[in-house]
């Protein structure tokens, strides 16, 4: 592939126009040659999606439309391998990025960086997001946390093995392609290496997993180059609510994985946490790491689905019994009833926090209220335009090498 382009982001999406039109607009409207955008639809409805990028005359744009449902993996999968930036990025259709992101480009470039995170510091809610504890109050909404603009490099290896600890529960300690910037030739050694990028049932986790295994280091960015957002109809809008589980047969997430594989030591039903566990699972499993796959926290993982998952014992108990019958050694009741504990005493420590700041802003300056992610992202960037402090890329002192603690 050629490297026409210094960034690429990358927007898998599946009938959810109203929301990628928004998402798509606002990345189109960066004035930039060095950016491309490639978008994979794989709509089964009426599709203004495709009506709406059929008038685009933008040739950053690349716009595929594959008419037949495919797994939310296999799609991540297919519209990344579109991506001819030297930098890659991904992100959800109800998502956008500022335009800094060539900024910060330009800066992992010059500074031969393969993997450049950024922490999350802005959030857009869409005006149908709602939660069990704050109705519609963050409908809308732009939060922006304070920042500072430094980097800090780290250690991936060590980083890793802190994630397996943590059950692979998010993302946040490892290198993201997901939210982040990604050297396109890591993702072409993951494909010689295995044939794919993504692994399991959240490509946002198997990317993860997958750059911690065959990077060396990866720097995190205290700047919001990236802005997530939450949609009503997304994953993030249905845990909000309370309604991101189900059954593995029957969940619209997991029904298009046709060929799925579900080992026996995971509880099977669908969760956050059963999710992100999986796709960790499956990309150990797939890049054949076999030491660090009997380093993963399965322990952690079942107190953390019996604590907020009680519906679920039987698979809970289910898993730990394969689990124990496969030999692994981290699963008797001392050990559960230690990491029972920890779980615990987090969710009181978090409850605990949020009652300090009973609002739904949680202490954030709220930027805007906007009607889409379109202006969102123009609200994000006159904001950061406007003289905040750490409105630059590693504003602060030198970079440094941190390993986890």
């Amino acid at each position: 592939m050629s490297e026409q382009y210094l960034v690429t982001v990358v927007v898998p999406t599946h009938n959810r126009s109203k929301y990628a039109i928004p998402c798509v607009k606002s990345l189109l409207e960066i004035q930039s040659d060095r950016l491309q955008v490639v978008v994979h639809d794989t709509s089964t409805d009426g599709c203004e999606l495709a009506v709406w990028a059929a008038t685009q005359d933008d040739p950053r744009l690349i716009y595929v439309h594959w008419k037949s449902r495919l797994s939310m993996t296999e799609n991540h999968e297919r519209a990344i391998a579109l991506a001819d930036g030297k930098y890659v990025c991904l992100i959800g259709d109800d998502d956008t990025v500022s335009e800094k992101i060539i900024e910060a480009a330009v800066y992992a470039e010059s500074h031969n960086i393969e993997m450049l995170t950024p922490q999350v510091k802005a959030f857009y809610y869409w005006p149908d997001f709602r939660t069990k504890f704050y109705g519609a109050a963050h409908a809308g909404r732009i939060y922006l946390e304070s920042f500072a603009g430094n980097c800090v490099k780290h250690d991936v290896s060590t980083r890793l093995d802190e994630a397996l600890h943590q059950a692979c529960q998010g993302t946040d300690a490892l290198p993201k392609l997901y939210h982040g910037l990604v050297k396109r030739t890591l993702l072409d050694e993951l494909r010689a290496r295995s044939g794919r990028v993504f692994y399991g049932t959240s490509p946002d986790m198997s990317a993860s997993v997958s750059l911690a295994i065959i990077g060396r280091s990866y720097t995190l960015i205290d700047f919001p180059f990236t802005m997530p957002g939450g949609g009503g109809g997304s994953n993030s809008g249905r845990s909000a609510m309370g309604k991101h589980k189900g059954d593995l047969k029957s969940d619209p997430h997991m029904k298009p994985f046709t060929d799925l594989q579900w080992p026996a030591e995971l509880p099977m039903f669908f969760s956050v946490e059963t999710v992100w566990a999986h796709a960790a699972w499956a990309t150990l499993e797939g890049l054949n790491d076999e030491a660090r796959q009997k380093q993963f926290n399965l322990a952690r993982l079942y107190a953390l689905c019996l604590f907020y998952h009680r519906d679920y014992a039987k698979e809970i108990f289910s898993a730990r019994r394969a689990a124990q019958e496969k030999g692994s050694t981290q699963v008797g009741v001392v050990r559960m009833a230690s990491e029972l504990m920890t779980v615990v005493t987090r969710y009181a420590l978090t409850r605990f926090k949020r009652l300090l700041k009973p609002n739904a802003s949680n202490g954030r300056e709220v930027v805007a209220v906007v009607d889409d992610v379109y202006l969102a992202r123009q609200a994000l960037d006159a904001r950061l335009a406007a003289g905040l402090v750490g409105a630059q890329i590693c504003a602060s002192p030198t970079s440094t090498t941190q390993r986890a603690e």
